[in-house]
């Protein structure tokens, strides 16, 4: 007798839905892993992209000198050989020692986010009324010469303190006296600060209650102050390329406005001059003279108003000196 085989039996409704499941689930797990791996692909291959870039406009910067034998300053003067993923960004610098630096990219429209390429070394911009700090020493910024130099021009906090004064003007000032007595010529105490005056020796006021007028000067080149601010940067300021007090220029472009009403000609102070400019406490010197004066020096009155005096009447101005630094140098 002929026996008939059975057929195999098919898979359930069950078990193909239990096999879908799985293969659901594996879906789940794998597919976010595959597109991390193809999403750091992509972000690798961008910063390559942008590797590439910045070295293509550094061969471009080299190409430049030795055709021009000048620095490119502009990313706009070259010819960048470059064939690879098109590369923006929103910040393309040449620093001033010629290397580059790009930041904020993109590559394909794609951001390439956090990534640059080189460093920054623009020197830092500093605003007027900064407060910055030099060798231990205080002062507020009165002028930046902005991203393409790194000098910066400083007005001392605090002016020099008697003590300052005197140690600084050793040899050059040996008269001492409180300002009430009134003799040109000297320091003076007056809340801790030192006063001093433009003269070329202590002849220059009253000797004796007797006016003696030999040594008396307006030139601030010329003057006892030039020489105590000198001294005071050699030991204080020492890398400061200069050191002085501060122009009549320099107080104006802070916040002054012309005024002349016929019988006066002055500038006068407006909502914009800063207070750091002056103090209640005392008054100090420019190293301007008062228009075309060769008597009259201009001063900053502890009110903040701009004055003029002669020769005759300075013994009790302060000395805030000024000095220009290479930015690198300071502190903050």
């Amino acid at each position: 007798m002929t026996r008939l085989r059975k057929k195999g039996k098919g898979f359930t409704l069950i078990e193909l839905i239990a096999v879908l499941v799985i293969m659901a689930i594996l879906a789940l797990i794998v597919t976010p892993l595959v597109m991390s791996i193809i999403r750091r692909a992509r972000i690798s291959a961008d910063k390559r992209s942008v590797d590439a870039y910045g070295r293509s406009i550094e061969l471009a910067i080299a190409s430049y000198l030795l055709d021009t034998g000048k620095f490119p300053t502009e990313v706009s003067q070259l010819t960048i050989e470059y064939s690879g993923d098109t590369v923006t960004c929103e910040t393309t610098q040449i620093n001033p020692d010629s290397s580059v630096y790009l930041a904020e990219c993109k590559v394909k429209n794609r951001n390439v986010e956090g990534y640059t390429y080189g460093k920054d070394k623009q020197p830092k911009t500093y605003s007027i009324g900064d407060e910055v700090t030099y060798n231990g020493v205080d002062y507020y910024v009165i002028k930046d010469s902005g991203t393409k130099e790194s000098i910066v021009t400083l007005l001392k906090a605090e002016p020099l303190t008697v003590d300052e004064v005197n140690q600084y003007g050793t040899g050059h000032i040996n008269r001492y006296t409180e300002p009430e007595f009134g003799s040109l010529g000297t320091v003076y105490n007056k809340n801790g600060y030192g006063g001093m005056t433009y003269y070329t020796s202590e002849t220059c006021g009253y000797v004796n209650d007797a006016w003696v007028d030999i040594g008396c000067t307006t030139n601030y080149a010329a003057s006892e102050v030039k020489y105590a601010v000198d001294a005071w940067k050699n030991a204080q300021a020492p890398l400061a390329t200069e050191a002085r007090l501060i122009t009549i220029d320099e107080i104006i472009a802070l916040g002054y406005e012309y005024f002349d009403n016929g019988s006066l000609r002055t500038y006068k102070k407006t909502q914009s001059t800063p207070s750091w400019l002056y103090n209640e406490d005392y008054s100090y010197s420019t190293m301007s003279s008062n228009f075309d004066s060769t008597s009259g020096i201009w001063f900053v009155r502890s009110d903040g108003e701009l004055d003029s005096f002669g020769v005759d009447d300075s013994f009790d101005r302060v000395v805030r000196p000024v000095i220009v630094l290479d930015k690198s140098l300071l502190n903050n």
